[in-house]
Formats: structure tokens, sequence, C-alpha cells
């Protein structure tokens, strides 16, 4: 199988008395990372992170160095990589549009795997093994579909009473709500909700003691429903 890579220089490390370099190999299939001419081992008993789904010009680019490396060769027999790839961009350019159609629904249909193997390597690890795989590769391992989708699809599971407010943030979202504030005219965008914030601030240091723990008991309740119906969820350390 034909291996392209792409060496770019990371960091410089001291060995002896000579500098060293830390390589990264951009591969087509895989990434490895070089120290000193040593490749760097990740543990084997982490579980491997499915690989982010091709993109159309990724399959193009594919199908292309299959037809044409050939092509592109220096006379010691190497590629000769940046003909190689001006050369596919430049067909990549010239073909119409019903032509990468056909690289377009590939790409699509490749996604749909790499979301369900995602999916599955997800609810297959904890939060403790995905913190140590972000600490030997360096890179974070995010929900499916992104923190932002992951708390939204939290939100709409049956049965979910909702994270529940601390007592103060509870106590301004309903001076918001009730719009108990007033604010001048003249106050927009940053300075409108600063302005908001001071006076929410100074309307629950003005409360009585017995006035804050209604939204004390309030916190308390809704947080005994939230921990119960976290412990139902299979993924409820995530949450």
């Amino acid at each position: 199988m034909l291996s392209l890579f792409r060496p770019a220089t990371i960091m410089r490390v001291t060995t002896g008395t000579a500098p060293g370099r830390v390589v990264a190999l951009r591969m087509m299939n895989t990434s490895a990372v070089v120290y000193a001419g040593k490749k760097k081992t990740v543990d084997p008993t982490l579980p491997a992170v499915p690989r982010g789904p091709p993109t159309p010009y990724t399959l193009f680019f594919k199908s292309f160095v299959s037809s044409s490396a050939s092509d592109h060769r220096k006379p010691d027999g190497k590629l000769d990589m940046r003909a190689l790839t001006s050369a596919a961009g430049s067909a990549w350019s010239s073909l119409s549009t019903s032509e990468k159609q056909s690289y377009e629904s590939q790409a699509v249909d490749g996604k749909k795997v790499f979301e369900k193997a995602y999916q599955a390597f997800w609810e297959s690890t904890t939060p403790e093994t995905r913190e140590a795989i972000k600490k030997a590769t360096g890179k974070e391992v995010k929900p499916p579909g992104g923190k932002k989708a992951f708390k939204q699809s939290v939100k709409e599971r049956a049965g979910n009473p909702g994270k529940p407010l601390s007592s103060y943030l509870a106590f301004a979202k309903e001076v918001r709500d009730e719009e108990r504030v007033a604010v001048p005219d003249h106050l927009e965008g940053n300075e409108k909700q600063q302005f908001i914030a001071k006076e929410t601030g100074n309307l629950w240091k003005a409360l009585s003691e017995s006035e804050k723990q209604k939204y004390k008991d309030q916190y308390t309740e809704q947080k005994a429903k939230w921990e119960t119906w976290k412990a139902t969820q299979a993924d409820k350390a995530d949450l």
C-alpha cells in the first residue's frame, strides 16, 4: 500500500549535545510522532478513537494517487509530492458538479459510519479512560456531535427534570423573566447586561435570610430530582 506523508517540524528537543526534532507524519490513514528517530508509543490498553470521516476531496485524492502516482516521480523514483498535490488540485477543480457528487455521496456515507462507530466508542468508555487518552495523545475526546449537541441531547432525554440552577441563579432568572430591573434607555449591549447583573445582585442582597431560603430549598429539591434521574443514565459520569 502506498503511504503518503508530509513531515512538519513541531518542536526541538535536546538529545546529548545535538539538537533533535520531533516530526509529525501526517499519513493517509494514521498519524505517528517520531522522537529523534523513534516512534512514540501510546498505551496499547487504551481504546483507539475512531478517525474522522473522509472529505470528498480526500476520497478523490486517494483515487487520483492510485491512478496517477507513476506520472509524478522524480528521477530517483521517489514521489514528487509537490507536483502530485498540485496536479490533484487542478484535476479536482476541473471536475463537473455531477462528477464531484459521487465523492460527496461517499463522504456522506463515510460520515454515517464514523458517527455510528464514534457513538459506540463513547458509550463503551469511561470519563477516566477518555482523560487517559487525552493525556497520552494531547487531544481532547469530545462527545458525539460536540459538547453543545451532547448537552442538547441530554436535555431532550425522557424524564430529564433539568440540571438545577443555584439558588442565586434561579433568583436572577426570575428577576429577568419578570423584568424587575428598570434599565435606562441609553444602555445597550454589554453595558445593559452589566447594569442588570449589578442590580440583580443588589436585589439578592436586600432579601432576608428567610426569603433567600425559599430559593435554597428549591435548589435542594430540584437537585435531588436531578441526581435521581442522573443515576438511571448509562453515561451518568458525563452529565
